[in-house]
This record gives C-alpha cells, sequence and structure tokens, in this order.
C-alpha cells in the first residue's frame, strides 16, 4: 500500500497541547435545558456540531448534561446513546461475535469477560480500528479511571521535528494483534495522509504483540526504537489531557486524530454509583450517518 507522506508539520484545530484543552474544558458540550425538553427535535443540530468537532475541530468531544437517575433511566440514556452514534455513522461490531455494544466494568463482574478494557489497571495509549469510539458513562469509578486523550498531529509534528529520519517508519504498514477482538491481525500504518490530512492508527502494545504470529515480520530494533519513541511523546508532560467522565457524559473520540488510554481506577463495593461502567460503541463515517 502507497500512502501520501509529508515531511511538513500538521496545522489546523487537530494540533493541541493539554493546555489548549484544560482551560474551561472546550471539548465539552453541554446540553441545554432547552435541548432536554425537547431532545428529538435538537438531536439534527446536536449531531451536526458533534460531527463538527470531531471532523473539523479536535478531534474530541464530551457530551454533557444528561440528567442520568432522575430524568433518565440507565436504559434510556443507552438508547439514546445509540440514537446520536447512528446519526453520527455506521454502529460496527467489536469483537468476533459481532457485538455492536460492549459494557466495560471490573473483570470480576460476572458478565464481563477478560481484556485490557475490563482491568483496574490503567490501559496503553491506541486508536481503535474504527473511525470513532464513543462511551456513556453509566457511573465513574470511586476515583481514577480518567480518559487520556492527546492530538495524532502534536505526536507527528514532534516527530517531524526531533526524528525525521524516521518518517518513511512510521508510513509502513505494521501488523496489529486484535487481541482477541477478532482473530489474527491486521495490517495498518501508524501515519498515513490522504488528501493532505493526517490519519494515525498507533497501537504500540498491539503493534508488538503481533509478532506472536508465526506470519508476522519480526520487528527490527530501528522499528522497535521508533515504536517506544512516539509512546514517549504520548506520556511527555503537556502532551495528553486527563478528562473525569461524569455519569451521564457521552464522549465521541475521533481515532483518527486523537489517541487514547485510561488511568487505573479504584470502585466502591459498597456504593454501584461509583462502580466504573461504560457503553462502548465502534462508529465508522463513511455511512455519513442518518437523520
Amino acid at each position: 500500500m502507497t500512502t501520501e507522506t509529508s515531511t511538513r508539520p500538521v496545522t489546523g484545530p487537530s494540533v493541541w497541547t493539554a493546555e489548549d484543552l484544560q482551560s474551561g474544558e472546550p471539548y465539552v458540550r453541554h446540553l441545554t435545558g432547552a435541548e432536554l425538553d425537547a431532545l428529538d427535535e435538537a438531536l439534527d443540530d446536536l449531531v451536526s456540531d458533534l460531527v463538527e468537532r470531531l471532523e473539523n475541530g479536535i478531534g474530541y468531544a464530551v457530551l454533557r448534561g444528561l440528567p442520568l437517575g432522575t430524568r433518565y433511566t440507565p436504559e434510556q440514556a443507552s438508547q439514546l446513546h445509540l440514537t446520536i452514534a447512528r446519526r453520527i455513522g455506521e454502529i460496527v461490531p467489536q469483537n468476533q461475535d459481532g457485538d455492536l455494544l460492549r459494557v466495560l466494568e471490573d473483570a470480576h463482574h460476572p458478565a464481563q469477560p477478560g481484556g485490557t478494557y475490563a482491568s483496574k489497571a490503567g490501559a496503553p495509549f491506541h486508536s481503535d480500528p474504527a473511525d470513532v469510539v464513543s462511551y456513556l458513562c453509566l457511573a465513574p469509578a470511586r476515583s481514577g479511571g480518567a480518559r487520556v486523550v492527546a492530538s495524532a498531529a502534536t505526536v507527528y509534528n514532534a516527530l517531524v521535528r526531533e526524528h525525521p529520519e524516521w518518517l518513511e517508519l512510521v508510513h509502513r504498514e505494521y501488523a496489529t494483534d486484535w487481541a482477541g477482538e477478532r482473530p489474527g491481525w491486521t495490517l495498518r500504518p501508524i501515519f498515513s495522509f490522504a488528501g493532505g490530512v493526517l490519519t494515525c492508527s498507533l497501537a504500540t502494545k498491539r503493534i508488538i504483540s503481533a509478532m506472536r504470529f508465526e506470519d508476522v515480520p519480526r520487528l527490527g530494533a530501528e522499528e522497535m526504537t521508533c515504536l517506544m519513541y512516539l509512546d514517549s511523546l504520548l506520556r511527555r508532560p503537556g502532551t495528553a489531557v486527563h478528562v473525569d467522565l461524569r455519569a451521564g457524559d457521552m464522549e465521541f473520540v475521533d481515532n483518527r486524530r486523537v489517541i487514547h488510554s485510561r488511568t487505573g481506577f479504584v470502585d466502591d463495593p459498597d456504593d454501584t454509583g461509583h462502580q466504573r461502567r461504560l457503553q462502548r460503541l465502534w462508529i465508522n463515517r463513511d455511512s455519513g450517518g442518518t437523520s
């Protein structure tokens, strides 16, 4: 596969740092009382705003203000989340079983299968294999569990400045392990350009774990060094912003423009309102959604 490359820094609203987002939480889209009173009529404008933030803004948005537990039951909030997602694009399966919706909680819950997303430990930075990943926070943890998001363009620009000799490496296709979500592995470039627009698909841990398959080429020393460098950029102070989701929040992450992870968390064993529980959807934008 041949992709466009660029040795120039990326510009525009997709380039940001933690400092840019920490003042006033510009990524939060607050639901107004009028919108809640006539939500069906407000959905078109609401979805248009979310899509604008994802595709022409910073690539990240949190929809806040849904009164979960008072005006909306968890089931009603879940259905609203699905409705908004379907208007953004096509909801796609998240695993080999074809599940369109996953509820993520502590792995000790009897209904929860294993996996990084079900662990109380922090998750590594990654991009999911869908255009957009969206979470509905049904309950936050007692402590921790913050969402951590970083601009892929900011990472790319640091690479251009500090290690331009690795630009060719990051435009190659790398085997990426599905890690139990789907059988086997797939080939994806870490960075690519289409029509001058940067797209990122970085999942360092899964690129390395793909070598467990016999037919996947071994990574060389330079490739491993480059991957570790990219991972270090994401952890560099000031790169990523930490976001604490509240009950009722809906988070939307453009996987092509934003790399994400989360911190470790601790649940309250005696309070279900503080036992982390998120509904996750994967959305592809190719269909353009419905209205």
